[in-house]
């Protein structure tokens, strides 16, 4: 096991005020919850900006900033796709399709609509599927989010899971979505201030982007120093994000077409994620009282597995919640 980071009081010191300044939001938001429709539904009261930022940053957790960034060493540019190819068609198709539905059968999740459409089991079977499912995906997110501060910091496991799940559980019980949907967009500054440097630091490092290129394509064509696969490719097979797919199966890392590509993650995939997680209706905005979408200065928080699941991530901030001191 590689050496640990020692940590400075001067970054316990960020660390910890950082930790109180999120726990300290819930309890800030706390006096502002009076009625379920305030803790679930944020009182339809958060500005568009706000919720157009926690839905952007929902999706930086340990999953992105961890997986994320070993997939893109295995595989190259190809990840990308699945934010963007594996995201993009589902949520155009959202908004243009599935909102006004919602919005006029005043459902306030995915669940809610299925027992107006159908009946309780249908809700019933919908709500059990999401609740496996997001103990599985937060599971995950808790195992990359303990082992990083483990290897990184020398923390106990356990206790990394333990400290994690105590703190989102106060901020959250407190300020309910509010509080989640403003830790949200902290998060989202944290992390593109943390890592803007890194990405300068990072090109500095290895030569710059030409450089950078150049020993990807080394990569490519002798994968098997690195021990990523006995196979060989091409030298633009980690930089470019279509080509190699265009070539087969086996002239690409991830090991598919293009047609696996649209159909399965553009398609199967994103859609499943996007489009049938359970949402609050209206965490922002006032009823439209139907099938429109007037009032759009405010918009509600729709399809946001993040926010849906972030009682069983980590603190904000990602992998290990503080990306913006560390990284």
């Amino acid at each position: 096991m590689p050496s640990s980071i020692h940590l400075s009081v001067i970054d316990y010191s960020i660390l910890f005020l950082y930790v109180a300044f999120v726990i300290g939001i819930g309890f800030a938001l706390k006096r502002y919850m009076k009625t379920s429709a305030d803790f679930f539904m944020s009182g339809r009261s958060i500005p568009a900006w706000v919720t157009g930022l926690a839905f952007l940053s929902a999706n930086l957790g340990a999953l992105e900033l961890v997986g994320m960034a070993a997939s893109g060493a295995k595989y190259g540019i190809a990840t990308a796709h699945f934010y963007w190819v594996g995201a993009i068609p589902a949520m155009i198709f959202l908004a243009v399709f599935m909102m006004p539905f919602y919005y006029g059968s005043k459902a306030r999740s995915v669940p809610e609509y299925l027992k107006l459409r159908f009946d309780e089991r249908i809700r019933c079977f919908n709500s059990l599927s999401f609740a496996v499912m997001t103990v599985f995906a937060s599971g995950i997110s808790m195992n990359a989010l303990a082992k990083l501060l483990h290897q990184l910091l020398g923390w106990n496991y356990d206790a990394s899971l333990w400290i994690c799940s105590i703190i989102v559980l106060a901020y959250v019980l407190k300020g309910g979505l509010t509080s989640a949907i403003y830790t949200e967009v902290l998060q989202f500054f944290m992390i593109v201030l943390g890592f803007a440097p890194v990405v300068y630091l990072g090109l500095k490092d290895v030569g710059g982007w030409k450089s950078l290129t150049q020993t990807l394509s080394e990569v490519a064509t002798h994968p098997a120093k690195l021990e990523l696969t006995t196979k060989v490719f091409a030298p633009d097979a980690w930089t470019s994000a279509w080509t190699p797919l265009l070539g087969g199966p086996a002239h690409n890392p991830m090991g598919v077409d293009i047609f696996a590509m649209i159909f399965g993650l553009g398609f199967v995939l994103s859609f499943g994620y996007w489009y049938v997680f359970p949402h609050p209706r209206h965490s922002s905005g006032h009823d439209c009282g139907g099938a429109g979408l007037q009032g759009a200065g405010r918009i509600p928080v729709a399809a946001e597995p993040g926010l849906d699941r972030r009682l069983c991530q980590g603190p904000p901030g990602g992998a290990d919640g503080r990306e913006g001191a560390a990284r």
